[in-house]
């Protein structure tokens, strides 16, 4: 019987596990953790030219239509690309342009392709507003108001969280038009847009409270704004999972080496049960949720029907995966697991910042649970 290869599940082609092997040699070199740390402390957060060289690869199009600048990749491609940004937990406003750009290519309207080039070929950032001062992630729940100004849109209301706002170009947004949702695009640079710096947990993502105060905008979906939404949120799940998934891995990885080197009582502490067994629990979880990460990337473009299981699943698993990965990783690093020079606390920082992030596990299940049992 034939072994199945990872080329044989999920749709992964050739072309998907050349991007993901480019993609971490690349990593590799360009961005180890002596590079998160020092990004850690800079002012900016990120390396500018480093966000151009990405661009160039084609990594902030890879899901734009080639007729828009991008490389017109399919959504599994996109996990794959952010599973290996998740392994070295890249500080750059790398997946919030991507998700920005997946929301104006599923917006679809002259206007929104016509935003596209630009954050394609990263000359432009982009960032997606997600959540405002309520925390919810209902799409009823939006409080952010919209009204006309002639044959423009103006925007009032609070955006909180706000990944890499003080860098972006675009920001998209939901508002509110009466009983009517819609996405808009705003430009940061635009009058009454004011973007206020955020302290977070996780120092390796910058986030910002942007405030609309009458602020220009783009309306940029056809008139189906809760729609487009409620897709926006999902396909931001289903990316995020596997972005954990990648943290998970790195962490787990971490934790096995050290085990093997670390030598307690004439003997490697991972030969010890109460060492070895957690590490294999930690690898289970991520194989369990890297599945289902694939799945749910993969069945955003080939079964919608079963999409939202996937992604909600996937994101749920994801942050269990992870969260336990980071516990673990500290715990069993020992007395040097709790400093500021094992590694190990910027994955357990991701970890928080994710779980809050496009919903934690409770917010997806009870949702999986109303799909399923209705």
């Amino acid at each position: 019987m034939k072994t199945p290869s990872i080329a044989d599940d999920f749709g992964v082609t050739a072309d998907h596990d050349l991007l993901r092997k480019t993609a971490r040699r690349f990593l590799q070199e360009k961005c180890p953790l002596t590079e998160v740390r020092r990004l850690v402390d800079d002012p900016r957060g990120f390396d500018p030219a480093l966000y151009r060289e990405m661009a160039e690869l084609g990594w902030v199009g890879l899901g734009v239509d080639d007729a828009h600048g991008g490389a017109g990749m399919d959504s599994l491609a996109l996990a794959l690309l952010l599973e290996e940004t998740g392994r070295c937990l890249l500080p750059a406003p790398l997946s919030s342009s991507i998700l920005a750009a997946t929301a104006l290519t599923r917006a679809g309207t002259d206007a929104a392709h016509r935003l596209l080039p630009a954050l394609a070929d990263g000359s432009r950032i982009g960032t997606v507003a997600l959540t405002e001062p309520g925390g919810s992630w209902n799409p009823a729940d939006v409080a952010t108001s919209a009204r006309r100004d002639g044959d423009d849109w103006r925007l009032d209301g609070d955006k909180t969280h706000v990944a890499w706002a003080a860098d972006a170009d675009v920001i998209i947004a939901a508002a509110r038009d009466g009983a009517d949702l819609g996405l808009f695009a705003v430009d940061r640079a635009a009058d009454g847009v004011t973007v206020a710096p955020e302290i977070g947990v996780d120092s390796t993502r910058r986030g910002a409270r942007v405030t609309f105060a009458g602020a220009a905008a783009t309306r940029i979906d056809a008139g189906d704004g809760a729609a487009a939404w409620a897709d926006i949120l999902l396909r931001g799940a289903a990316l995020l999972a596997a972005e954990m998934v990648g943290a998970a891995q790195a962490i787990l990885e971490r934790t096995r080496d050290y085990a093997i080197e670390r030598v307690q009582f004439g003997r490697p502490i991972g030969s010890f049960q109460a060492v070895k067994h957690p590490i294999v629990d930690v690898m289970i979880a991520t194989e369990k949720a890297r599945s289902l990460a694939y799945g749910a990337a993969a069945a955003l473009d080939t079964a919608p029907e079963s999409a939202e299981q996937l992604a909600r699943a996937a994101k749920a698993a994801a942050e269990e995966a992870l969260s336990y990965a980071a516990d673990r990783g500290v715990q069993l690093h020992g007395g040097f697991g709790f400093t500021w020079d094992c590694d190990a606390h910027f994955y357990m920082k991701r970890a928080l910042w994710s779980a809050a992030t496009l919903g934690d596990a409770r917010h997806h299940r009870r949702r999986l649970a109303e799909v399923l049992l209705g």
